[in-house]
C-alpha cells in the first residue's frame, strides 16, 4: 500500500495522463472508467450525505418548532400593552371620558335582549357570564363615556346586506359566499357583519331599528379576581363569580363586577379622528376562523356586596385586558417562553 503522500502524487500524475494515448484498448478502456469515478462520488458517499443533511434537518425542525405560534404570542403581549396604554390615554386626552360602542360579547335573538340573550355563540372566551345590567350601572357607564354597546342579532332580519344568515352565526361566518368574517361580526348588516348598537343613554329609545324594552344584560368576568388584578386581588382568594344569567348567585363580598367587552373596530378607540384614537385594531390569532378574534377589556363597574347582590361604582375603570381566549398577558407570556402550550 501507498502512503497518502505518495497516493496524492500518483493521482495528480495519473490525472495529466491522456487516456488516448494508451495504446491497448483494454488498459484505455480502464484508464477512462477510473478517470471518470475521479470526478464524481460513489453510491455510498451520496448515502453518507443525504443522511448527515437529513440529521440536520431533523435538528432544525425541533429547534423552530412552534415558531410562528411563540411569535404571534410575543406579538400579543405587546397588543395588550398597547391596548391599556390606549383606553388610558384616550380617557386622559378626553376629559375622563372613556371610548365606547365596545362589542358586548352579547348575542340575542329577540329584540328585547334583556331576556331573549346568551353569550356570543362564536366567543373563544369561556370566562364570561351574563349579568343584567342595573340602571345605576348604566348611568355610571354613561357618565365615564361608554354610551353604547354593540350587541349582534342572530335573527334573519339582520342578515348582512351581501348575502348569509344571522341565524346561524357560524355558518355564516364559515361560507365562502360573501364577506363576513368573525373579528367584524358586531358591525351593521350595511357592513357584512349582524350587529347593532344600543343607547346605554336612553333606555328607551330605538338603535338601529332595535329597541331593548328593558336594560340589557352584560358580559361578566368569571375567571377570578388575581389573574386579573394581581396583588389586589389576592383578598378575594382567586374565587370565580357565577350568575344565573340575570343576578349573581355566588359572589365574593367586596369583590369587583368585571364587565367583559371586546375591542372591536365599531368602537371610537380606533377611530383616528378622534382624540387619542389608535390607529389599528389588534387581531387575536390563537382562535380557528370562525371564532371571535378580538381582545377582550375588562370595565369595573360595581362591587359584590352579598353572595346574590351588588351595586354599581361611581367611576367605570379599566382593570385589564386579556386575550381572545381569555389569558392575561402573564399567562400569554407563558406561551412565548414555551412555558405553555400555545395550542
Amino acid at each position: 500500500m501507498f502512503s497518502n503522500t505518495k497516493t496524492a502524487e500518483l493521482l495528480k500524475k495519473f490525472a495529466k495522463v491522456n487516456v488516448e494515448d494508451i495504446q491497448d484498448a483494454d488498459l484505455r478502456a480502464k484508464a477512462a472508467k477510473l478517470k471518470g469515478k475521479q470526478g464524481g462520488f460513489t453510491l455510498l458517499e451520496l448515502l453518507v450525505v443525504v443522511a448527515i443533511l437529513a440529521a440536520i434537518a431533523g435538528t432544525a425542525a425541533i429547534a423552530l418548532q412552534d415558531t410562528d405560534a411563540r411569535a404571534s404570542a410575543a406579538a400579543h403581549v405587546a397588543m395588550m400593552d398597547e391596548l391599556n396604554k390606549g383606553v388610558r390615554t384616550f380617557r386622559v386626552l378626553n376629559k375622563n371620558t372613556l371610548p365606547t360602542n365596545f362589542d358586548s360579547l352579547v348575542q340575542t335573538s329577540a329584540t328585547d335582549g334583556s331576556t331573549d340573550a346568551a353569550v356570543l355563540s362564536v366567543a373563544a372566551i369561556e370566562d364570561i357570564a351574563l349579568l343584567d345590567l342595573q340602571a345605576d350601572a348604566a348611568e355610571a357607564l354613561n357618565g365615564g363615556g361608554i354610551n353604547s354597546l354593540r350587541y349582534v342579532h342572530n335573527n334573519a332580519a339582520a342578515d348582512p346586506a351581501d348575502a348569509g344568515d344571522c341565524s346561524d352565526i357560524e355558518g355564516l361566518i364559515n361560507s365562502r359566499g360573501n364577506a363576513v368574517v368573525a373579528g367584524n361580526i358586531f358591525l351593521s348588516p350595511a357592513a357584512n357583519g349582524c350587529g347593532y348598537s344600543f343607547s346605554v343613554a336612553d333606555q328607551d329609545s330605538a338603535a338601529d331599528g332595535f329597541q331593548f324594552t328593558n336594560l340589557p344584560k352584560v358580559a361578566i368576568w368569571t375567571g377570578g379576581y388575581e389573574r386579573v388584578m394581581g396583588q389586589a386581588g389576592q383578598g378575594f382568594d382567586g374565587t370565580t363569580i357565577a350568575t344565573d344569567g340575570s343576578a349573581l348567585t355566588a359572589g365574593v363580598v367586596d369583590a369587583p363586577v368585571l364587565m367583559a367587552v371586546g375591542l372591536g373596530p365599531s368602537s371610537n378607540l380606533f377611530n383616528a379622528n378622534d382624540l387619542g384614537g389608535m390607529t389599528t385594531v389588534p387581531v387575536y390569532r390563537h382562535v380557528s376562523e370562525s371564532e371571535y378574534n378580538r381582545f377582550v377589556a375588562l370595565f369595573n363597574i360595581g362591587t359584590v356586596t352579598s353572595a346574590t347582590t351588588w351595586e354599581s361604582s361611581d367611576q367605570v375603570t379599566l382593570t385589564a385586558i386579556v386575550d381572545g381566549a381569555g389569558d392575561t398577558k402573564e399567562e400569554e407570556l407563558g406561551e412565548w417562553d414555551g412555558t405553555r402550550n400555545t395550542i
